[in-house]
This record gives structure tokens, C-alpha cells and sequence, in this order.
């Protein structure tokens, strides 16, 4: 969620044994202090882990008995309170990620026949991402984006091009003529709610079920399932170098879904297929017009 966020500090990659333990602790030590705590869905397979996400909301009495009335969420009650109770000075609220809290934990001591072999040395901590969700109606959106590493950007990525975004708020139809010179105000709004969006792409609700994927080969076959997903978008992407440069970043599982996995099931389907886009985008408008009424008119409008 927040890579590294202490570059002076030792937070190696953990194996499962010692990241489970670590997370048992961390999320009994949350639920003290939110309504709402959730692990996004990792995704299945992993050898090690690099720190443990979170999605959090509705903070407690705990936090908020002492924080300014006019507060909209007590952070500073939150980052000093998760500090204390995981006994560690390494704690913030990200930067650059505002709604993230940063905190570095000692491990927990395992039984010493657990995982020695694999473990890494004494003087290390562990990395914990704490994403605060604010409105609690967003709270399974975040949840639908974050799984799986933050998976759903290939179906924001699948929809681009078909007139539909996804962001932070929810799903969005953009109106084609207006998208160009007025890309914030060509987008009229659809859903937060999960299934909706899952439903304009035609997939079932495995996204948002704990343990829906038994391995990776199960969720690229998920994905590419849908009827917006084109082989040809994800070719066209990685000749363009920026793009290249930017998924280099992303998690590993999801840079080989497009630079490997994609071209090696689809070898003949790596151009553009101008038509099919067309008829696409037409067809995911009326799609949404039938699914939300309302919104015909207001495209329309536009």
C-alpha cells in the first residue's frame, strides 16, 4: 500500500509463519480502536510479504473522546494511540499518502521450530499500512479497490477506453463528445456500491469474497472473463514507455499478468480492433442506462 515508508529502518520481506502472527496481534490491537477492520484480500500464493495492509473506519470512543469536536477524523489521537499500543516510536501519518498511517512494529516472538530457516535476522521491524476510510459508505469500495494488491486498477484500466472511471469516490460513464476538452465535467455519476460495479463489468461477486481465488491463474482468468477486457488495450499500453515506466512499481503478480500472462495466452490479439471499441463503449452506455435510468437524462444533459 505505501512501499517503504521507513528508509532507515530494516523492514525485509517476512514469511507467512511470522506475517500471520504479526497480523493477529495488529488487528486485535484495531478492533479496539475502529468499528471497522479489514485486511484487503491478498492475493493467493505469496512466499513472503513485505509489510501488513489495512482498511479501517469508525474510529472508537478510545480515539475520538479526546480529539477537537470540530475534527472530521482524530488523527493525531490515532497515529499516538496505535504508537502506544504497539510499542514503537516509528509511527506517522503518510505524506504523500494522507489517509495512510505508517507504523513500523517489532515482530512478535513465534515458537522458535516455526519457520527459523526463513525468518530474517533479530534487528528488523515490520511495516504496517493503516488506510483510514472517512465516510463509511465508501468503506467496501475502498475495500473492492484494494483487494487482491490493489487488483481493480486492471478493470479501471479495462474501462478507460470503453468511457467508464473508476476512482477513489466510485464508477463514473463519461460522455464521449465532452471527455476531451472537459474530462471532470464529462463524467456523470453511477454507483460506490460494489456489485454494482462488478455487474457493468459482468463479473461475479468473487472480488469481495475472502478466499474467492485459490491462485493467481484463477483471478488473471477472472479478470479477462469480462466482456470490456481486450487484449489489444493492455498491448497498446506496454509500447507506450511512461506506462512501462509506471507498472514497474505495481506488484509483481500484476506486472506479469500484463507484460507476460496477457501476451502469451493471446498471442494474436495484441492490436487495436478500432471497431470493437466503437461498438463496446456503445453498448456499456446503454448498459448503465438500463441499469441506472436516471442517468440517460443526465448524460444527455451534458
Amino acid at each position: 500500500m505505501g512501499g517503504h515508508a521507513f528508509h532507515d529502518l530494516h523492514t525485509p520481506r517476512i514469511p507467512p509463519a511470522l506475517y500471520l502472527a504479526a497480523r493477529e496481534k495488529t488487528t486485535a490491537i484495531l478492533r479496539l480502536l475502529f468499528a471497522r477492520v479489514v485486511v484487503p484480500t491478498e492475493l493467493p500464493e505469496k512466499p513472503d510479504y513485505g509489510d501488513i495492509d489495512y482498511l479501517v473506519c469508525e474510529p472508537l470512543p478510545i480515539l475520538t473522546s479526546s480529539a477537537p469536536s470540530s475534527a472530521a477524523f482524530p488523527w493525531a489521537a490515532a497515529v499516538r494511540t496505535l504508537k502506544e499500543v504497539l510499542d514503537t516510536p516509528h509511527g506517522n501519518r503518510g505524506f504523500h499518502n494522507p489517509d495512510v498511517i505508517f507504523l513500523a512494529m517489532r515482530p512478535p516472538v513465534l515458537d522458535p521450530t516455526c519457520c527459523s530457516s526463513a525468518a530474517p535476522a533479530p534487528d528488523f521491524w515490520i511495516q504496517v499500512d493503516v488506510k483510514v476510510c472517512e465516510d463509511p459508505e465508501r468503506f467496501e469500495w475502498q475495500r473492492l479497490q484494494l483487494n487482491y494488491a490493489s487488483g481493480a486498477k486492471m478493470l479501471s484500466s479495462m474501462g478507460k477506453p470503453l468511457g467508464l472511471t473508476m476512482n477513489p469516490e466510485g464508477l463514473w460513464v463519461r460522455v464521449e463528445d465532452m471527455e476531451g476538452g472537459n474530462w471532470a465535467g464529462s463524467m456523470v455519476w453511477l454507483s460506490k456500491e460494489t456489485g454494482d460495479a462488478l455487474k457493468v463489468f459482468r463479473l461475479d461477486g468473487r472480488w469481495m469474497a475472502e478466499g474467492g481465488f485459490k491462485g493467481k491463474e484463477e483471478i488473471y482468468t477472472y479478470l479477462t472473463n469480462s466482456w470490456l477486457f481486450n487484449p489489444a488495450h493492455f498491448g497498446a499500453r506496454l509500447r507506450d514507455e511512461k506506462f512501462v515506466e509506471h507498472i514497474a512499481d505495481r506488484s509483481a503478480p500484476w506486472v506479469s499478468f500484463i507484460k507476460t500472462w496477457i501476451p502469451e495466452h493471446y498471442p494474436k490479439s495484441q492490436d487495436h480492433e478500432k471497431d470493437w471499441y466503437k461498438t463496446t463503449r456503445s453498448a456499456v452506455r446503454e448498459k448503465v442506462f438500463t441499469m441506472f435510468p436516471p442517468v440517460a437524462s443526465t448524460y444527455y444533459e451534458k
